[in-house]
């Protein structure tokens, strides 16, 4: 083979190389924003979009498969004097120290995100209304048991939950917003209990 012919295909061949290596750093990086686009920052957990996308899954899963499973949405009670009094960085670790619980409330196949500055959302995909129903009891339980440790002081975490069974045929915003529903009732009961 001639010296530039060779020269040529050696440069032929470094360039399609690099032109990889290239393409797969941008794969990577499409990659990275894509997580970072469905990822709350300060939690780690699925944010609102990621949610979403989650919970289309499921019923989707839901409709193919006649899966059932149960929708939970969680607000945390009086987060905002939480930051009032100890600070929006003992408010943050809060919000941590909540989504670490409810990921060690969950199994690997379930769905938990922060889908707004105190609210929360878990979807316990696979599984039968009544295991799902305890689950949630289970939940609540631990998250109003819960004191977050915070430079010499122990903040009391308090939720409310409200819970809707899912099933082949449910509606995302129907669902959703009887969820929502319902945890709106339980905190008014909750506050109610507290002033009587």
């Amino acid at each position: 083979m001639e010296p530039a012919l060779r020269q040529l295909l050696e440069a032929a061949i470094a360039a399609a190389s690099e032109a990889e290596h290239r393409v797969a750093e941008q794969e990577a990086e499409i990659e990275r924003l894509r997580e970072l686009s469905v990822t709350d920052e300060a939690t780690g957990l699925l944010n609102r979009r990621g949610f979403t996308d989650a919970m289309r899954r499921a019923l989707t899963r839901s409709e193919r498969y006649g899966e059932t499973g149960l929708l939970i949405i969680i607000d945390l009670d009086g987060f905002k004097s939480i930051n009032d009094t100890h600070g929006h960085a003992a408010g943050d670790f809060v919000l941590q120290t909540v989504s670490n619980v409810l990921r060690q409330c969950v199994r690997q196949v379930d769905d938990v995100a922060r889908i707004g500055g105190d609210e929360f959302a878990v979807l316990l995909n696979q599984t039968a209304p009544e295991p799902a129903m305890a689950r949630s009891r289970i939940i609540s339980t631990v998250l109003n048991d819960l004191v977050a440790p915070w430079r010499q002081q122990r903040i009391q975490v308090r939720a409310s939950i409200g819970a809707e069974p899912y099933g082949p045929g449910a509606c995302p915003s129907e669902l959703f917003n009887q969820a929502d529903s319902d945890m709106y009732a339980n905190k008014q009961r909750s506050r109610l209990r507290v002033l009587t």
